[in-house]
């Protein structure tokens, strides 16, 4: 391991004194390069709140900050903002040297501000670790001579791996063949002692390993050309079904979600697609590309035909589809989108586990940093929690969102009528804290001397909490409301009330994942040995119930006869299940507890 230390660099404006240090070192055992940069700050006429901020002049971002709280003048302070990259690996040195490069920055305190401190730095790395190739092809070998030649079919987009074993431990690379087909690699050859290359296993399902095709190569030197895989068809097929989607969704705000169905096979596969939808969600068709041929409820189902990988030159040909859906204004921060995804099961299919395909979306949006929430939060708008439900938990959230440090914060919060006060009990708080009850039911929590910086100083340290328990009196009807909210208070500043939390003591029967409101009912969950179903419908139709592991493996299937069922369940596992009810053109999706 190379160390090496740079000079100094000191700058000077009004109060501000600022000493640079960058320094680095080489990691020849990771071979890589890694920088650090650090600003020791003296900050002459201080005060109590004083603060110096780090900035990127490009985006304004804050790249470090800090508060004096201690009074002390001169002030002295170090910050480590991070402007440029921290890590250089050995294959991208140049000249033998590890260039570091950071963003523009300026330093701001109070009235004095230095301007275009630009961090620049390299490192001399005399014995970086040698590195080598590793190339080849992946595609369809329809001659069988192990030779990518005329009418053969180059695959595109495959993820091909190197396993790498050093002496020192041991890692992974991987790399995606283009539109020929080819791949290539530059491994890591100091300290190597074997590397094996492949493709994905799913392929052996489709593509048995073969003199010219093995499952994987196994090299000790490099570099290495022509490790191709030759793959030869058979006339088995693998139907894939899946869904992309955004990361999260808004309340009332449209996205698009893309189910899919895939074929690895060569031998062409038709058959139907599905996507069950969320409730909360509302689909538009006229918005969707590929708009579905058949709508249900929240049941939607597409016609795919002749699905082949073979069919554009790429691993596998799919079935698209856009769904334009918006969530309705019922869902909030915190609560989940859940949709199901399936796929026709073909006669030849040798993997029918990955034609179903479930996911969720959480709901985000927008929210005021002070604000309150309760624990258990409940179903639905109302809050709903069940009847024997005896203590509730509360947070409260505040953040310093002004242009000044707080110097105290109070909270007042007047318990509902139906909290016993007595058992308030403190759970955890961001800063010292002491309560004080200003009458029977109202608790007050102050934050003496909490010196909160202001979010445009120091976002990461502008945000407090308290976290508080409450029984709830005993005997309480059902339909019973619990509600609380807070107001909090900056110095001498008017309060900020924080948003009402509510709960119902009701009688929620399942934890229910998706479904169409229907009037199925499933009790008692959890169980143990019997389940019972319950079907409140004027139709008379025939239904049926599957239950499903959570790697959407099918455990077991009942038909249903009678709108009153009961499903032995005592030969199931203990564990958790996706529970799937259809009784005509009803349905219900829940997670169900086999204890």
């Amino acid at each position: 391991m190379f160390y090496h230390q740079t000079k100094s660099q000191i700058y000077v404006q009004g109060d501000i004194t600022a000493m640079a240090n960058l320094s680095g070192f080489h990691d020849s055992t990771n071979c890589m390069s890694l920088a650090q940069e650090m600003y020791m700050f003296t900050i002459t006429n201080s005060f109590v709140g004083d603060s110096i901020i780090i900035k990127d002049m490009s985006s304004g971002m804050v790249l470090a900050s800090d508060v004096n709280t201690t009074g002390a003048n001169p002030w002295t302070t170090t910050l480590m903002p991070m402007s440029m990259p921290p890590i250089v690996p050995d294959f991208m040195l140049s000249g033998g040297m590890a260039f570091f490069g950071g963003t523009p920055m300026k330093f701001i305190n109070s009235s004095d501000t230095i301007f275009n401190v630009i961090s620049f730095y390299q490192l001399p790395v005399p014995n970086p670790c040698i590195y080598g190739n590793v190339s080849g092809q992946v595609y369809i070998d329809n001659n069988s001579d192990c030779n990518y030649n005329s009418g053969d079919i180059a695959l595109q987009s495959i993820p091909v791996s190197a396993a790498i074993n050093f002496s020192t431990g041991s890692n992974s690379q991987s790399a995606y063949t283009g539109s020929t087909g080819a791949y290539s690699m530059q491994l890591q050859q100091s300290w190597m002692t074997n590397y094996s290359v492949s493709i994905p296993s799913n392929y052996q399902f489709i593509f048995p390993s073969t003199a010219c095709s093995p499952a994987s190569y196994t090299f000790t030197s490099l570099p290495q050309t022509g490790v191709d895989f030759s793959l030869q068809c058979t006339s088995n097929v693998d139907v894939q079904s899946s869904a992309a989607a955004p990361a999260s969704a808004r309340p009332a705000i449209p996205f698009i979600v893309h189910p899919y169905v895939s074929n690895t096979g060569c031998d062409t596969a038709s058959g139907i697609l599905t996507l069950i939808k969320d409730p909360n969600t509302n689909y538009n068709a006229s918005l969707s590309t590929n708009p579905a041929t058949y709508v249900n409820g929240d049941t939607l189902q597409w016609n795919y035909n002749q699905l082949s990988n073979l069919s554009t030159g790429a691993y596998w040909t799919s079935f698209f589809a856009g769904v334009h859906l918006t969530p309705n204004t019922s869902v909030n921060i915190g609560d989940t989108l859940c949709f199901q995804v399936s796929s026709t099961i073909l006669s030849s299919d040798v993997n029918p586990i990955n034609n179903q395909y479930s996911f969720c979306i959480p709901v985000v949006n927008s929210y005021d940093p002070n604000a309150k929430e309760v624990m258990p939060k409940g179903e639905g708008i109302a809050g709903n929690i069940p009847l024997n439900t005896n203590h509730l938990d509360y947070t409260i959230h505040f953040q310093n969102t002004g242009n000044a440090v707080a110097f105290n914060v109070s909270i007042i919060d007047t318990l509902d009528i139906d909290i016993e006060p007595s058992s308030l009990r403190i759970l955890g708080a961001s800063h010292s804290m002491s309560p004080q009850w200003l009458a029977p039911n109202v608790v007050k929590f102050n934050f003496s001397n909490i010196m909160l910086p202001d979010s445009n100083a120091d976002e990461a340290k502008s945000h407090g909490q308290i976290r508080f328990s409450v029984n709830l009196k005993t005997g309480l009807p059902l339909g019973t409301q619990i509600k609380n909210k807070a107001h909090i208070y900056f110095d001498s500043n008017p309060a900020i009330v924080t948003n009402t939390t509510l709960n119902t003591l009701a009688n929620p029967s399942s934890m229910q994942i998706f479904g169409n409101q229907s009037s199925i009912l499933v009790y008692p969950n959890p169980a143990t040995d019997e389940l019972s179903i319950q079907i409140e419908s004027m139709s008379n139709e025939l239904g049926n119930v599957t239950f499903y592991s959570l790697n959407n493996q099918l455990v077991k299937q009942v038909q249903l006869l009678t709108k009153q069922t009961k499903v032995d369940i005592h030969q199931l596992p203990s564990g958790i299940y996706i529970m799937k009810v259809i009784y005509g053109n009803e349905y219900k999706v829940l997670k169900f507890v086999k204890e």
